[in-house]
Formats: C-alpha cells, structure tokens, sequence
C-alpha cells in the first residue's frame, strides 16, 4: 500500500530539496524582505517596518531603495537623480534637469520642520550632474538624514533592489510610492 520506504524517502528528500532550491534562488536574485531601522525615511517608512525589495526593477527617479554603503552598512533611501540628470535646489524645491519637481512626500516632514522654527527643510545646493554609473540619493526625513548630501553619490552597483511593497505592520502594509 506504501509503496518502498526508501524510495518515499528519497522522493521527499528531492521535494524538499527543490523547495529549498527554489527559496533560495528566489531571495538570492528576485525578491527579499528587509527590516527597516532608522527615521531617515519617515513619515513614507517607519524604523522597524518590514519592506519587500525586488531584485529585478530599473531605478528610475524617486523610486525608494536599499544599497550597501562602502562600511558594509545597507540603507535605505529615494533616488532623486540617476546617471546624467541634473539637480539643483532652491528654496525647498527641487528642480531636475531644469523643471521644478513636486515632492509630495515631504509635505508632513515640512510642517513639522516650520513648527521647529527651521527655515528650510532641505539647505539650498547649486545644480550639479550625477555622474556615470551613480544615484544622487535622499531620505525623505530631510533634517535626520544621513544621504547623499554627506556620502556624496551611490554606485549603481551597490544598490541591492528597490523597495516595492511594506509588510509590516499590518496597519500599513502595501504598495509604496
């Protein structure tokens, strides 16, 4: 009725064997889950948040994602300018090769900047071009943020995937933009 014990065995050991093929390859080059530690990216993701990256996406501008710092260190922050793109900011607006680019997702972080008495939420830099090969970067938590105003640009290379969807907390998990 079982059939040979040591042929069930063997089956269930290339089952799983498989699935562990399978799990592996899938966190290795397509999709892996992160744990978001930090406030440099508040209020769009929260420290302790769990965020899903996908491996396999093309960076565009503002697309969120995590890299690896030359220290070791991964981070995780907004693409504002990708290879060539020239950026400038003035006044709090961003401008990107030469058009004013709104920034929605700095609006809270802005309020509560002017509620602190700062002038600015993000300091005013002369236009500049992103070099071959590299990611002008910055969190959306402008005033407690390490990015690339500090490092200077990341290397395309570094980048580790882009950050698609939260899956925890279960309050907001979902689709990010």
């Amino acid at each position: 009725m079982y059939g040979d014990p040591v042929k069930l065995l063997i089956n269930w050991m290339k089952v799983i064997f498989l699935t562990a093929l399978i799990v592996v390859a899938t966190r290795q080059f397509l999709f892996e889950p992160v744990v978001v530690h930090g406030h440099s990216m508040m209020p769009t993701i929260e420290a302790d948040d769990k965020v899903v990256l996908t491996k396999i996406s093309h960076v565009t501008n503002f697309d969120l994602v995590v890299f690896m710092t030359p220290e070791g260190k991964n981070l995780i922050k907004r693409v504002i300018g990708t290879p060539g793109d020239r950026i400038r900011m003035k006044d709090d607006q961003l401008f990107l090769n030469g058009q004013r680019v709104e920034e929605p997702y700095l609006k809270e972080n802005m309020e509560i900047a002017k509620q602190k008495g700062y002038l600015r939420l993000t300091e005013d830099f002369p236009e500049f071009q992103v070099p071959s090969g590299s990611y002008y970067v910055l969190g959306d938590n402008r005033l407690n943020s390490i990015d690339s105003r500090v490092f200077g640009y990341i290397l395309e290379r570094s980048v580790i995937g882009e950050v698609k969807f939260r899956i925890a907390p279960s309050k907001h998990v979902g689709l990010l933009e």
